[in-house]
């Protein structure tokens, strides 16, 4: 009988392996075809983030262009046919001095490309009356251009149409009480927002709300944005979102909030902002404050960035890029540190195809001290929208192989300095090289980044950071 037991076990197993490998053998295939119809876009993709085959690809620059004129914090927009507008703080230096009451007059620079930033011009019927301090740029959905420039109490406002054509400009002079950093951002149909910065919280808030709906031409009275943070602003020029990101205060350990309207700007709820995140140290290095950021993308899906500067100088900063898929209702943030370095004056931009793209000045000398060298690092995903966060791959490169300064001066290259990605999916980026001696004594550049041209397949379905 034991024999016999043995026996019919023995059966029993061969029928069990042939029965189990037969099911193995069927979900093999099964798998297979899951995976052939995923990789061949035959079901929806997945929104988890894929498996690259290769490292994430790094942007190709072409050849810096130097303005040779003296200025700093630039700025940079594109409107939709791809013609490129661009401002800096001009620095009043010596040779400037005996030309006030001509184009070089006390205010920001500004010019325009209709050639993909290859060459660059002063536009034509140049105003030649009010002072100007700082500017910045914004476009609206018509391609009409508005280059806000303030100084102190009042702001400039420029106004453009046709890649670079002056409709006219106006003055308005019940802004707020000293401006010390606007920004500008526009949509719809002649829809201007432009926040005004006291430099300290007047009211309740540091900065306030002004709004147009005629190009420009008339502004809201203004209301207090709450909270004594740096804050800054972008529209979706496709919608009437527009969105204000700020900080709870200049002093560490601070949230991350965002204030949103739907309707151009008409309404909005100041008390009750959205939490994207957190930064436990300072914004910007030892006595320094940096602005977060805020890009709108398509189909509701919006960017954030910051720095957080707990462990600089000694140890490097963080940067820390956050997505919205919502029209900024819920958020996901992830740690895009790319080096252990200082990380300064970082910017996000989005662009076409879901692209988003992220710049910064970086110095990894540490601890930062006078020979630290710095340089302008750059990076882009296209399809970024279609990734879970973790598969965000930004491989960060330097823009410009020279260094743009060497020292420990963390306000030699200023507050800021600006990216935007035009219509052909490029990279462009405005900023500057610090020649010294004095405070402002920068020369202006621009470069563009491009996709390498042999990955740009499927629609740019094979880009960087794919």
């Amino acid at each position: 009988m034991e024999e016999n037991f043995c026996s019919m076990n023995k059966g029993e197993s061969k029928r069990s392996y042939l029965l189990y490998s037969a099911i193995a053998i069927i979900l093999i295939v099964i798998i297979a075809s899951i995976g052939f119809y995923v990789a061949t876009g035959k079901e929806k993709k997945s929104q988890e983030p894929e498996s690259p085959e290769q490292e994430p690809l790094y942007l190709e620059y072409g050849d810096p262009y130097a303005f040779n004129d003296i200025g700093y914090e630039p700025g940079i927009a594109s409107d939709s046919m791809g013609n490129l507008f661009y401002t800096a703080h001009k620095n009043v230096d010596r040779e400037d001095m005996d030309k006030l009451e001509t184009w070089e007059y006390l205010a920001s620079w500004f010019y325009v490309s209709n050639d993909n930033g290859n060459s660059w011009y002063k536009p034509n019927g140049r105003w030649q009356y009010y002072l100007g301090d700082e500017g910045d740029i914004g476009v609206d959905s018509n391609d009409w251009v508005y280059y806000v420039d303030t100084y102190l109490r009042d702001i400039n406002i420029h106004v453009f149409s046709n890649g670079g054509e002056l409709e006219y400009s106006t003055h308005y002079k019940t802004s707020i009480g000293l401006d010390d950093r606007p920004w500008v951002t526009a949509h719809g149909d002649g829809v201007v927002h432009y926040l005004g910065n006291n430099a300290v919280s007047i009211g309740g808030g540091r900065y306030w709300y002004y709004r147009s709906t005629n190009a420009g031409l008339t502004w809201s009275q203004g209301d207090v944005v709450p909270g004594n943070g740096w804050l800054h602003m972008d529209a979706d020029r496709t919608s009437g979102y527009v969105y204000i990101v700020k900080e709870g205060d200049v002093a560490p350990d601070q949230d991350i909030t965002i204030h949103i309207s739907d309707d151009y700007g008409a309404t909005w709820d100041w008390n009750n902002p959205v939490y994207i995140g957190h930064r436990d140290g300072a914004s910007g290095p030892p006595g320094e404050g940096r602005w977060p950021v805020v890009a709108a993308g398509e189909d509701g899906t919006v960017w954030a960035l910051w720095g957080d500067y707990e462990d600089a100088p000694d140890n490097g900063s963080r940067l820390f890029l956050a997505r919205s898929l919502d029209y900024g209702q819920t958020w996901n943030v992830t740690d895009i540190t790319p080096f252990q370095g200082v990380l300064d004056y970082p910017w996000v931009a989005a662009g076409p195809d879901g692209s988003v793209g992220v710049i910064f000045y970086a110095t990894q000398d540490l601890p930062v001290a006078d020979n630290s060298t710095w340089y302008v690092y750059g990076a882009m995903q296209k399809h970024a929208d279609e990734v879970d966060m973790e598969g965000i791959q930004l491989n960060f490169s330097k823009a410009d192989q020279n260094p743009v300064y060497e020292g420990d001066n963390y306000h030699a290259l200023h507050d800021f300095f600006e990216c935007c990605i035009s219509p052909d999916g490029a990279l462009n980026i405005a900023y500057q090289y610090f020649v010294g001696p004095g405070n402002g004594d920068s020369i202006l550049y621009y470069v563009r980044g491009e996709i390498p041209k042999e990955y740009e397949k499927d629609g740019g379905k094979e880009s960087v950071g794919d």
